[in-house]
């Protein structure tokens, strides 16, 4: 997916550099520390990664203890789709211990579960959904019974065992139509934000209004036991200087270690795609966590082979040399 998106987003980024070089470039698109390093490395371009999954983690967490959004505090930080919170308090009060004490409740568990076995052997929460840590992690994917317990957390994921992304992706357009529909013929529409963080910067950069999000940046000293250079998922500042990550300094030392895990496969695909080198592909795919744990290096290289002519005609003509 990075070598089909980077080059789309850098050809961006060069626009932006002769039309708009002050313009801050607001990116939503998947997989986010890939393409945010590949600008961080080859563009002057301003830029931060966006995300609702932190956010989205602190709503569950604040449902499952009983609290609302306006009575909790949280420091999160690491990697997208695996940053961790380092602190999570609700009323000024520690909530860890509420908090795993709700995941032995097998209604809550089985809403969230392999985030619920990293923090019982990692000892802090993860963002993303259960579904999507799987990914990234050796765990749980290696067996029948594991998932199917994580396609038990979501509806969605029951109806589409094989292809799920392709097939909620299709399911999203049809509904996105249907939302606009509405929308062009409704004589009201509701102006109130929704959680993700797009309109909070405008409104923050424009009027002066501060507000804090967690941003996708380049990691210059932020998180000092991950790579330098590498792209972290920190705390941010937000005003009409525009985004300030802020220092968060070591993560507990297993959680940097799963994070540099995703940051060696990330690294490696920047590398392949900016230089279109099939053998830093291969090397990426190799270094995946969950890829490693369940195919040889022999079954590695074939099935990026098989990728490479799958997606040859939405690969740069690089590729097809």
């Amino acid at each position: 997916r990075a070598l089909r998106t980077i080059p789309v987003i850098l050809d961006i980024a060069k626009d932006m550099e002769e039309l708009c070089p002050e313009a801050l470039l607001l990116n939503y698109v998947n997989p986010m520390a890939m393409n945010c390093w590949a600008l961080n490395q080859e563009t002057n371009i301003k830029n931060v990664g966006l995300c609702h999954s932190v956010q989205g983690t602190a709503e569950f967490l604040a449902g499952i203890i009983g609290v609302s959004m306006e009575d909790i505090s949280y420091l999160c930080a690491g990697i997208n789709h695996m940053a961790w919170f380092l602190r999570f308090e609700a009323n000024g009060k520690d909530a860890y211990p509420i908090i795993r004490e709700k995941a032995k409740d097998p209604e809550i568990y089985t809403q969230d579960v392999t985030k619920f076995e990293v923090l019982r052997h990692f000892g802090y929460y993860v963002t993303e959904s259960s579904f999507h840590l799987s990914e990234y992690v050796p765990y749980f994917r290696k067996s029948d019974d594991w998932i199917n317990r994580i396609h038990r957390t979501h509806s969605w994921h029951k109806e589409y065992y094989d292809g799920m992304y392709l097939h909620c992706c299709l399911d999203a357009a049809k509904t996105l139509l249907e939302d606009l529909r509405e929308m062009a013929e409704a004589s009201y529409i509701d102006p109130r934000r929704s959680r993700e963080y797009c309109a909070t910067i405008i409104h923050s950069i424009e009027t002066n209004n501060p507000n804090v999000i967690n941003g996708n940046v380049e990691n210059k000293g932020l998180i000092t036991n991950l790579p330098e250079g590498c792209c972290v998922e920190v705390p941010c500042l937000v005003n009409r200087n525009g985004i300030q990550p802020t220092f968060v300094g070591n993560l507990p030392s297993q959680l940097a270690a799963l994070n540099r895990t995703n940051i060696n496969v990330q690294e490696l695909t920047v590398t392949g795609a900016l230089a279109a080198d099939r053998e830093a592909v291969y090397h990426a795919v190799m270094m995946d966590p969950l890829t490693s744990a369940v195919l040889d290096l022999d079954e590695i290289r074939q099935m990026v082979d098989e990728m490479f002519e799958a997606e040859k005609e939405y690969l740069p003509e690089e590729w097809n040399k």
